[in-house]
């Protein structure tokens, strides 16, 4: 019997996270991330140790969907 694990993305690249958000284009992205800062609630900081692949750069995917629970964009419980 073959045990099958599951993983949890660790980064996630700019064009998943446009997905992530519903599809959203590049600049809807660049625009968002700018009201949210000025809000004072900043989309996450992108990782500077790696550099990005095709698709964009990278950004912790936890840190990611922790700003999208408190956005309210995803249930807190999910």
């Amino acid at each position: 019997m073959q045990t099958t694990i599951s993983i949890q993305p660790v980064l996630v690249n700019r064009e998943r996270v446009q997905e992530m958000l519903g599809g959203i284009s590049r600049t809807t992205f660049y625009r968002k991330r700018k009201q949210w800062e000025e809000s004072g609630t900043p989309f996450p900081q992108e990782v500077e140790e790696i550099h990005p692949p095709k698709g964009g750069a990278l950004f912790r995917y936890v840190e990611v969907i922790q700003f999208c629970k408190d956005k309210g964009l995803l249930d807190a419980h999910a």
